[in-house]
């Protein structure tokens, strides 16, 4: 989602725009100065939620339709906006007809022939960044990238109930992932911590166990840190990654997403996933740290790995040495 935000970056789209998104991150972009109105959907409505919310939308006439998502769900609703159309049109409504819809590229046969061919597939052939995708879908340039910059002004009362310096050299962490595949063994993180010299604030929900791993690790190895596991809403998160020196660092997730559309770098662990399927960072200063292992990549969340006698190599291989070695040399 946050990707997507890109698009109300372009210029060609209207000045004032309604959303679609899910409730859980409804907050992201609740007050984007681009969007007129957020419409949260709860998946827990299910299918009869949708059509309901379908037949909300169909009685508000819009002109145009961005489906940026190319879902199953977006798909129904084009099939009822289309069939209620030409049922007005049969009866001879004064405005029959479903909006113009446009559509984001997947780029199926590129991502799969990436992901069998691997690093013999032609760069040229390989998926477009999502962010530049979101972008042309609504009629940009493909140039624009994601600002959620809206979302960091918090007040200095909220700021001073940190327990740390904030003028001290600290980065952001989340060592877990919604996939195992993504996770990098905890104990690379607390080392390649102790490499950078930097203070750890450790981000994660109160589900996320590697969080707390890490934070029992960093504490068994004397270092200094920050746990704010389940302390922090997105909006706060949001903020602290704006202010962290370091920026960020830890799994392909959203939260690499959100630092660099609130203007922090991100340094990103990839493991089965590659920054070359479409999801990878955007910033300059930003950095991709994976290995250089033949299988990978291997799927779009790591769910499977086809290596049985040694499972996820692409992380259990890439050292602390190694990813401080790329973080410090620049390599993306």
């Amino acid at each position: 989602m946050i990707l997507a935000c890109s698009a109300l970056e372009a210029q060609a789209l209207p000045a004032q725009v309604d959303w679609v998104v899910s409730r859980d991150y409804a907050e992201l972009i609740q007050n984007h100065p681009r969007i007129r109105t957020v419409y949260a959907f709860d998946r827990a409505a299910g299918f009869r939620g949708w059509l309901d919310l379908c037949r909300f939308f169909w009685n508000r006439r819009y002109d145009e339709v961005y489906d940026l998502h190319g879902s199953m769900r977006t798909r129904v609703m084009r099939v009822l906006f289309l069939f209620w159309g030409l049922r007005e049109a049969s009866l001879g409504k004064s405005q029959p007809g479903s909006p113009r819809w446009f559509k984001i590229s997947k780029q199926k046969i590129r991502l799969w022939g990436y992901l069998t061919a691997k690093q013999w597939w032609p760069r040229a052939w390989r998926p477009e960044a999502w962010v530049s995708r979101f972008a042309r879908a609504v009629g940009g340039t493909g140039a624009e990238r994601p600002n959620l910059r809206h979302l960091c002004h918090v007040s200095p009362v909220s700021a001073q109930q940190l327990s740390f310096d904030l003028n001290s050299r600290w980065v952001c962490v989340m060592p877990s992932s919604r996939w195992n595949g993504k996770k990098w063994p905890v104990s690379y993180y607390a080392q390649l911590i102790a490499k950078m010299g930097a203070y750890p604030v450790v981000l994660g929900s109160k589900k996320d166990a590697e969080s707390f791993q890490l934070c029992e690790e960093l504490e068994r190895m004397r270092i200094p840190y920050f746990s704010a596991v389940g302390q922090w809403n997105l909006s706060f998160t949001a903020w602290a990654l704006s202010q962290a020196p370091g920026g960020y660092l830890g799994c392909d997730t959203g939260l690499a997403h959100l630092a660099e559309a609130v203007g922090a770098r991100a340094q990103v662990i990839f493991g089965p996933t590659s920054p070359e399927m479409g999801f990878g960072p955007w910033r300059t200063e930003s950095r991709s740290i994976q290995s250089a292992i033949v299988c990978r990549p291997c799927s779009r969340n790591g769910r499977f790995c086809y290596r049985f006698g040694q499972p996820y190599e692409c992380l259990r291989g890439l050292t602390a040495e190694a990813a401080h070695a790329q973080i410090m040399g620049g390599q993306a």
